[in-house]
């Protein structure tokens, strides 16, 4: 989960240059662009906000809340054994999943200084679009690269799907750490439901076991 994490915490804990887009980028691509500027903003605002963890929680559950897709999420982070989980299983999962990221987003946000977010070109696939970006350090560190696969809704919104850093899709990797989990305990959900309880117990720390 800590890969993961930090894929999900390191560009929102970050400064955020002013994007300029182009003249010639289409009104779709702004939207998307706006949508990862908003996305950080918000989660700059809770740092100089919320001095508590409970508050920093309170804030990131509000940014899952409304601006990712959790349970298009959870169910990609299931792999195949999303078809044969009970509703009753998945909810639970899904809860779960929501709660780590949760814990993970309110005790590390504060590592993180005045280094800055500039948001660069856009990919589109089919009606989906990747915003690529890049974090710049003050301090002379190469830039890292991340990018932001964004989900376009049936109502025409985005939605936070998966975030790649530095060449690593994140909710990839927690899906194959999840699928290593669930094989080496014969698929059974509740030693995986179990696994992500002891994370979140730990403050979304634990390092995932096979």
């Amino acid at each position: 989960m800590r890969l993961f994490a930090f894929a999900l915490i390191l560009p929102l804990a970050v400064g955020l240059a002013s994007p300029a887009w182009a003249d010639d980028t289409s009104a779709d691509e702004k939207r998307a662009k706006t949508f990862v500027t908003e996305l950080a903003d918000e989660a700059i605002s809770i740092l100089k906000t919320q001095t508590t963890r409970e508050g920093r929680e309170a804030g990131f559950r509000k940014i899952l809340d409304e601006r990712a897709n959790m349970r298009r999420i959870a169910r990609f982070t299931l792999g195949p054994f999303a078809r044969k989980i009970s509703d009753e299983d998945f909810a639970t999962y899904q809860q779960l999943l929501n709660e780590l990221i949760i814990k993970v987003y309110a005790n590390r946000l504060g590592e993180y200084g005045n280094e800055q977010l500039v948001v660069g070109r856009s990919q589109s696939k089919k009606k989906n679009f990747i915003i690529n970006s890049q974090i710049e350090f003050d301090n002379g560190r190469q830039p890292i690269a991340v990018d932001w696969w964004l989900y376009r809704e049936k109502d025409g919104s985005f939605s936070l799907f998966d975030v790649r850093v530095i060449g690593v899709w994140m909710a990839q990797e927690q899906r194959d750490s999840f699928a290593s989990v669930l094989k080496n305990n014969r698929g059974d959900i509740s030693a995986l439901l179990g696994h992500i309880r002891k994370q979140i117990k730990a403050g979304g720390g634990a390092e995932p076991t096979g």
